[in-house]
Order: structure tokens, then sequence, then C-alpha cells
């Protein structure tokens, strides 16, 4: 290995091995705010299931569909807020049409 080659080698570790220097508060916000997002993500994920299967096997339309998303919109606020618990919703579910929701 010639000099030439030995300095692009030393760079090249010297980028990836590269210490950096993070407040604990920092990397505190970085994982809440990396929570959050994936909270968000799961979310919208465990809407659009629901609205293919009303689509696709139930006929909602556009209108319907949008309902829907704010009456769940709404409800999760509700959950986002503390005003209601998943226990209290599968509860109610339950009481109301004896469906169980188990997880």
């Amino acid at each position: 290995m010639n000099r030439a080659e030995r300095r692009r080698q030393k760079k090249a570790t010297t980028k990836a091995d590269k210490v950096v220097n993070i407040k604990a508060a920092d990397v505190t916000q970085i994982k809440e705010n990396a929570t959050i997002e994936a909270a968000n993500k799961a979310f919208i994920l465990m809407l659009a299931i629901p609205m293919i299967v009303l689509r696709d096997d139930f006929g909602f339309g556009g209108k319907r569909l949008t309902k829907f998303i704010d009456r769940a919109l709404e409800q999760y606020k509700c959950f986002e807020s503390g005003a209601v618990t998943i226990d209290e919703l599968r509860q109610i579910i339950y009481e109301e049409t004896g469906v169980s929701i188990s997880g």
C-alpha cells in the first residue's frame, strides 16, 4: 500500500469513526420524537386497513369513508387527551355488541 492509499484509507475510517457529543436531554427528545412518529405511522396504518375493508367489502365511497375518518380521529383525540382508555373502548364495544377485542 503506497502513501496515497494509506491517506485515503485513514480519511475514510476517520469520517466513519467520528465521535459526536449529545446532551442527555437531546437524546431524550430524539427518543420522544421517534416514539411519536412511530405511533402516528401505526395509527395511519390502523386506519388504512379498515378503510380498505370498508371500501372493498362494504362498498363505502368517499363520503362515508370521510365520515369514518373524521369520527375515528375524534375518538383518537379523546384517547390522546385521556378522556377514554383503550380498555374502556373495548368494554363498551363488548357490552353494546358482544364483540370482544383481544390483544
